[in-house]
């Protein structure tokens, strides 16, 4: 009795998966003909409501200071769409909105936004992690008795510890603002997390060990300063690159 329900809920699966691809093969086969199809023969399988609404945009068009030849031309681009959307009872007004505001976006179309680059992002984030560790030095350079603490705080840590802190927290910025099925595994952020982190420690532990004349600590206050300058620097560098977006979460 097992095998008959188990061989059954197989047929039935199988007739199901075919009805899927059937479907899906004259649906392509559908949109390949409108795409393919003149657009005079396009314009005659218009249903009323269609009709009215092609033939408003249109004098919407020449209203905007559109040729004839113009709008239609625009107008010939849309009709492989609204027939696709027309056979699945979707009309033009409900696909586009009102007319004036689809003639709106054919008259002045909205360029789409360029993503920023990871680079520039990542160089964003270190200058501000650059302006908080230039903070934090300086202050513990002004506050500080022992001065010979800070082998491990020379300019070069600062500027590569900044940069190494851009880099990850960008990555993990990147990684979160993907949709959800997208994103890598938990486990899998936390652990490239957890290998940026140690890598830094173990940075951190190595500078101890170079020498000041390559890696100079610098006065408190010229800390502070270059801190001013990086903040500054990077509110500038933002309007340059059109970055709108949060450096990290």
């Amino acid at each position: 009795m097992a095998d008959d329900d188990l061989r059954e809920r197989n047929k039935k699966a199988a007739e199901k998966q075919k009805r899927h691809s059937e479907k899906k093969e004259k649906n392509d086969e559908i949109a390949e003909q409108i795409n393919s199809a003149d657009p005079a023969e396009l314009r005659k399988q218009l249903s009323n409501k269609n009709e009215e609404y092609v033939f408003k945009l249109n004098k919407r068009l020449v209203d905007d200071d559109f040729t004839e030849e113009e709008a239609e031309e625009s107008i010939n681009g849309l009709l492989p769409e609204i027939i696709a959307n027309q056979i699945k009872g979707v009309p033009a007004n409900q696909l586009y909105g009102p007319v004036t505001k689809k003639a709106g976006d054919i008259a002045h179309p909205v360029k789409p936004k360029k993503a920023t680059p990871f680079w520039a992002l990542a160089i964003d984030t270190s200058l501000l992690f650059f302006a908080l560790f230039g903070l934090l030095y300086g202050i513990v350079g002004l506050t500080s008795k022992n001065q010979s603490s800070q082998n491990q705080t020379g300019i070069v840590t600062l500027v590569l510890l900044a940069a190494m802190w851009g880099v990850l927290l960008t990555w993990f910025n990147l990684q979160m603002k993907k949709p959800k099925a997208e994103r890598p595994g938990l486990l899998i952020t936390i652990g490239y997390m957890g290998a940026g982190l140690v890598i830094m420690f173990i940075f951190l532990g190595l500078m101890q060990f170079v020498p000041k004349t390559f890696n100079p600590p610098l006065n408190g206050v010229v800390y502070l300063v270059l801190a001013v300058i990086a903040f500054g620097g990077r509110f500038l560098y933002r309007r340059y690159m059109h970055i709108t977006t949060r450096g990290f979460i």
